[in-house]
This record gives C-alpha cells, structure tokens and sequence, in this order.
C-alpha cells in the first residue's frame, strides 16, 4: 500500500495564537493584521522578537532581531509578551482535533505533527479532499491557520508544507520531486543546516537537484557517512515511520 504522509504546521504560531487569545479577551484588533511582534522581557536583557506578524515582517522585522531595531523599522509596533501556557494549551487543542481522525500522528514540535493518512484513507477519501477539510475545521474551530502538506513520506510532507504560506495544501509526491523539488536552493532541503548548504555550495552544488546527482564517492571525501545521507534525501527518499508514541 502506497504511504501517504502529511505534515500539519501552524502558520506563524506564537503570534497567532496570541491573536487569538486577545480576541477570546474580548481584543477588537487581531494583531496579525497589524505592525506586530511576540517579544521578550527588555528589562531582563531578553527583548528580541519571537515571531512578527505579516505586516511587520513586509517592514523588514526579522525574528531574533532586537525589539529596539524593530521599532526603527515600524513607527507603531505593538510589542506583545509570549505566553507559553496558552500556546501550549492552543496546541493541545490541535493535536486533540487531529486525533479524532487517526492516533497516528507524531508530534514534532508545539506547532507541528505528522499524521500518518495511509491506514485512514479508505474511511476519510482523498487525502487533498480531507487535508482541505482538516484546514478548514482548524481555522473554524480554532481560529488560527494551518499549512498542511502531503507526500509519501516524511521528508516530502514537511518540504511540501514549506511551499508557499500562510493557510494552504501542497503536495510533493514522489511523482513531483523533479518539478517541484529538484530547483529548490539546497539549503531549503529539509535537515540541511546552514554550515552544510555553505559546504555544499563550494563545491558547486547549489540546487536540490544538484545534490541528487552528486557522486557519492566525491561526497564522501567532504561529509563521510552523510554523503549517501544527503543524496538519499535531495532524491526524497525517507522511509522513517510516523512516531505516535506521546511526547511532551
């Protein structure tokens, strides 16, 4: 039977979730739509910016910059302090939701799981049919918005939920690699860190597809046991299991 993997990821998740929580408060502003930023404790040396709502972020807020060049970039920033008891609460709500439909779902992070589709598929249908449905009844019944995406295995699933956001479904069969994968920049390869995609840059390999026709002799010579590792990947191989054992 034919994998079906997703990868269910909240689109910008501790500023959303305190958006939703201030409109709960009776808040008449949904923050997201406004020049915005989850920030620490400047008085405690921890003021840099957690998450950055759409609009700050087109003023050029980044996240981990200062909350004092934040503010040079965005005349009225609203600072807004995390809590981490209600996302953590925002999250629960999540998880619990998606397991109505399967316990097959491995949590990742506070805001991101996969879920094994491939046992549920003959009771649910379509997986883009219910990915479409299950975004949608997270946002009716949690107010905040989810990008998921579907493949045939991990790694495919969490590469397509990146593609373009906030709020959408991507798919990345194994059919679709070459088209949708294979132009990608190599440091956007799931699991590739930023010292790595240098390394890999400076031996000419600068796209996904670059990677996956490599040789894994020469690779060997620079990464040692990553080589093959790292081809297997660019190429979307990954036959890891969807881990439903609960975490905290």
């Amino acid at each position: 039977m034919e994998r079906i993997i997703m990868h269910i990821d909240v689109n910008n998740a501790f500023l959303s979730w305190t958006a939703v929580k201030l409109l709960y408060e009776g808040g008449k502003v949904d923050i997201r739509k406004i020049e915005a930023v989850i920030g620490g404790d400047e008085s405690k040396r921890h003021g840099i910016v957690l998450a950055k709502s759409p609009v700050a972020k087109k003023r050029g807020v980044k996240t981990a910059e200062t909350l004092m060049s934040a503010r040079r970039k965005c005349n009225n920033l609203q600072i807004f302090s995390p809590d981490f008891r209600w996302y953590r609460f925002m999250s629960k709500k999540m998880f619990d939701l998606i397991r109505k439909y399967s316990p097959d779902i491995e949590i990742i992070s506070v805001d991101e799981c996969f879920l094994d589709y491939t046992k549920v598929r003959n009771l649910y249908g379509d997986p883009v049919k219910f990915a479409y449905h299950l975004k949608n009844e997270i946002y009716n019944t949690l107010k905040f918005t989810v990008n998921i995406g579907i493949a045939n295995n991990k790694l495919c699933a969490k590469m397509a939920s990146d593609f373009l956001k906030p709020n959408r479904v991507h798919t990345l069969f194994m059919n679709e690699i070459e088209d949708k994968m294979f132009p990608l920049d190599v440091g956007e390869l799931y699991g590739v860190g930023k010292k790595t995609t240098e390394k890999l840059k400076k031996l000419n390999i600068n796209t996904i597809k670059d990677l996956a026709n490599a040789n894994e002799n020469y690779l060997y010579k620079h990464f040692k046991n990553q080589a093959s590792v790292l081809i297997n990947k660019a190429n979307g191989i990954d036959n890891s299991l969807v881990n439903s054992e609960v975490v905290e």
